[in-house]
C-alpha cells in the first residue's frame, strides 16, 4: 500500500512543531508496512535533518513556495504523479492544496484529512473564516475519513461540519516513551525550574506565563523560580522585551530552538512543566511531560482535560496569569505532589506510546 502525505508547513518538529512530530513518528513506526511519499514545502537547509529523521525508503517531493495563492493553486493543479493509493492531508486543503485534493478525488484516490488545528483559533479575518467553513462543508464529500486527535476536536471543531460528521475517527497523538525516559536530565537553574516548550505564538499563551512569573517574583515569594523557554516564534522579540522591561532577566532563560535530544534532556531536568495555552487540540508537549514523569500545570482548554486530571496528575487552571501563578505557588508548597503527579503521569504516558498509536494509522489505511 502506498500513502502520499501532504503538509505545507515543513517536515521537522523544528519548523512544523507538533504536526511535524506526528508525521515523522507515523512514518518512522509504520514504514515497514506502508510505502510513503511526502509532498511538502520545506527549507532546503533542513535537507540533512529531514534525511536523519525519515527512513531512506521515504520519497520526498519538494513543492516550491509560491508568491501568491493563485500561483500555488495552478502549480498544484498540474502537479502530476499518482503512484499512490491514499492521499493523507495534514492541513486543511482549502487553499492551493485544494486543487491537488479534487484532482485526485476524481481519479478515485482515497482521501484522508487530519484536523490538527482549527483556523478559527488562529484567524481574526471573518472573510477567511467564512471561506474556511464553507470549503470544509462544500467539499466534505471527498473525504473517506477525518482524523481527530481528541474528543474536543471531534465534538467541537469537526461536528459543526454537516458533511464530516459520519467520517470522524479518533486517533490520539503519541510520544516515544522510551526515548524520553532514556534522556539524561540536564541541570536547570531555579527553585523551582519551570519549563515551557513550544512555538512562541499568541494562542500558546506564552505572554500569560510571563505575567505569572512576574507576579511570583514581584510578590517576593520564598521560591526563586526560573522559567526556561524552549522554542521560537513570532512573539520571541516581544517576550524578550517584556522580560527586560520587568527586570526578569534572572528569572527567565530563552533556549531558542532545541533539537529533540536536547529538548528531552531539558525536559527531564525540569521540576514542572506549564502549558498556558488559549487553544489546544491535543498537546504533544503534555504527553512528553507525562512520559518524563513531570507534574504539569495546564489550562482547561481543548483536549487537555481529556489527558490531565486535576488533582491526580497535575493542575488545571483557566488561561489567566493570576491562576497560573497561584498553581505554581501551590505546587511549590506541596513538594509531595510533585512526585505523586510525576509517577501518575508516567503511568498515563504508557497508553500513548507511538508503537501502539502508529498501528491505528495502519488499520485506518487498510480500512479505507
Amino acid at each position: 500500500m502506498r500513502v502520499c502525505m501532504v503538509y505545507g508547513g515543513g517536515l521537522t518538529p523544528r519548523t512544523a512543531g507538533g504536526i511535524g512530530s506526528v508525521i515523522c513518528n507515523i512514518i518512522k513506526h509504520t514504514s515497514k508496512q506502508i510505502e510513503y511519499l511526502l509532498l511538502t514545502t520545506y527549507d532546503e537547509s533542513e535537507s540533512l535533518e529531514i534525511r536523519e529523521l525519515y527512513p531512506p525508503t521515504v520519497r520526498i517531493e519538494y513543492v516550491r513556495p509560491h508568491a501568491n495563492a493563485f500561483d500555488g493553486f495552478a502549480y498544484y493543479s498540474v502537479k502530476n504523479f499518482d503512484d499512490f493509493d491514499i492521499l493523507h492531508f495534514h492541513c486543511p486543503p482549502i487553499g492551493r492544496e485544494l486543487a491537488f485534493a479534487l484532482k485526485n478525488y476524481f481519479r478515485e484516490k482515497k482521501l484522508i484529512y487530519s484536523h490538527h488545528i482549527s483556523y478559527e483559533a488562529t484567524l481574526n479575518n471573518k472573510l477567511k473564516l467564512a471561506y474556511y467553513f464553507s470549503s470544509l462543508n462544500l467539499f466534505g464529500r471527498i473525504w473517506k475519513k477525518v482524523v481527530a486527535p481528541s474528543q474536543f476536536v471531534a465534538k467541537n471543531d469537526l461536528a459543526r461540519f454537516r458533511s464530516l460528521k459520519d467520517k470522524i475517527c479518533l486517533i490520539r497523538n503519541g510520544i516515544d516513551v522510551e526515548l524520553i525516559r532514556r534522556a539524561k536530565p540536564m541541570h536547570l537553574e531555579g527553585d523551582p525550574s519551570i519549563l515551557f516548550m513550544g512555538h512562541l505564538l499568541y494562542w500558546k499563551g506564552i505572554d500569560i506565563l510571563l505575567d505569572a512569573i512576574h507576579m511570583l517574583v514581584s510578590r517576593g515569594t520564598k521560591a526563586n523560580p526560573m522559567l526556561h523557554i524552549v522554542g521560537s516564534g513570532i512573539m520571541e522579540k516581544q517576550c524578550k522585551e517584556y522580560v527586560s522591561r520587568h527586570g526578569l532577566d534572572d528569572n527567565v532563560h530563552f533556549w531558542g530552538y532545541a533539537c529533540e535530544s536536547a529538548k528531552f534532556r531539558i525536559l527531564r531536568g525540569a521540576d514542572m512543566v506549564v502549558i498556558p495555552s488559549r487553544y489546544e487540540t491535543s498537546s504533544v508537549v503534555l504527553l512528553e511531560a507525562m512520559a518524563a514523569g513531570k507534574p504539569v500545570i495546564a489550562t482547561r482548554v481543548g483536549g487537555i482535560p481529556e489527558l490531565l486530571k486535576h488533582g491526580v496528575n497535575g493542575i488545571l487552571t483557566s488561561p489567566f496569569s493570576s491562576q497560573i501563578a497561584m498553581a505554581i505557588k501551590s505546587l511549590c508548597e506541596k513538594e509531595q505532589l510533585i512526585e505523586e503527579y510525576g509517577r501518575n503521569n508516567q503511568e498515563v504516558a504508557k497508553l500513548f506510546d507511538w508503537k501502539n498509536i502508529a498501528q491505528s494509522y495502519v488499520q485506518l489505511y487498510y480500512d479505507v
